[in-house]
């Protein structure tokens, strides 16, 4: 299992970042492949904003005047994050999970596998996916974030977001 990020499909914080993001996307379908035969998965695992150490000082720093850098006022106030302990256990349900081999080669979202083992983190609380309407209107509007438990947790499907969001590479 690698633990990947939506940064390896757009630019977040930085080329090293996103190249890296996506050498570990690329890294688990490659050996999801090879290790098949052998059952064994190979997963590209998607957090959300998880808020560790670095990212609370980043957000405690008042850095919300920084809209120019995504990552950086997506993580400002701190909305939708997910805990480690949170991510930690979508990880065990998955390494439990009897159907494991049906995900192999494929990008995991960890709300999204949250949502389907019934998981919350240690505050009862069920982040939504990134890709959640949810997210992506009170991200997109701000003074909605108060508001966002009224909009609906769907998911936009991903081939809207790479026509419309997210940048892929030119060929």
């Amino acid at each position: 299992m690698t633990i990947s990020s939506w940064g390896g499909l757009a630019p977040i914080f930085g080329v090293a970042y996103g190249t890296g993001k996506y050498a570990c996307d690329r890294l688990a379908a490659e050996m999801a492949i090879e290790l098949k035969p052998f059952n064994v998965a190979s997963i590209s695992l998607w957090p959300g904003i998880v808020g560790t150490e670095q990212f609370h000082q980043l957000a405690d720093d008042n850095l919300e005047d920084n809209e120019s850098n995504l990552g950086v006022a997506a993580i400002a106030d701190k909305f939708n994050w997910e805990t480690p302990l949170f991510v930690g256990r979508v990880i065990a349900a998955l390494c439990n999970d009897s159907a494991l081999m049906r995900r192999t080669g494929k990008v995991q979202i960890v709300a999204e596998l949250a949502a389907n083992y019934g998981i919350v983190d240690e505050y009862q609380y069920l982040p939504v996916s990134l890709r959640s309407l949810r997210f992506l209107l009170a991200q997109g509007l701000p003074m909605i974030k108060s508001k966002a438990k009224f909009i609906p947790d769907l998911r936009v499907p991903w081939w809207i977001l790479v026509l419309t969001v997210l940048k892929s590479p030119k060929i």
